[in-house]
């Protein structure tokens, strides 16, 4: 699901004025954005070698170093995809 998401992009509308924290960037009410979820899990500075199939990348103690939002094969918030099997 990393190199081959079901999705490339997500896209998102923001709802409220937002401020990017530790910038001066507000993106505004309103604002369509596109998450390139395909160059986030194939960023070598993420997944070093991405292009190298490695189960051990997706180990607690490697999951831990890096940001949740670094693997989102299903989307992530209120519009995350409805077939996602979540840990009960």
């Amino acid at each position: 699901m990393r190199k081959y998401p079901t999705l490339p992009v997500l896209g998102r509308k923001c709802l409220a004025d937002y401020k990017i924290p530790g910038t001066d960037i507000t993106i505004g009410k309103e604002t369509k954005l596109v998450i390139p979820l395909l160059a986030i899990h194939l960023d070598p500075s993420i997944y070093p070698e991405p292009e190298k199939f490695d189960p051990e990348r997706f180990s607690p103690a490697n999951k831990s170093m890096r940001s949740n939002f670094a693997h989102m094969p299903f989307g992530e918030g209120p519009r995350i995809c409805i077939g996602k099997i979540s840990p009960s």
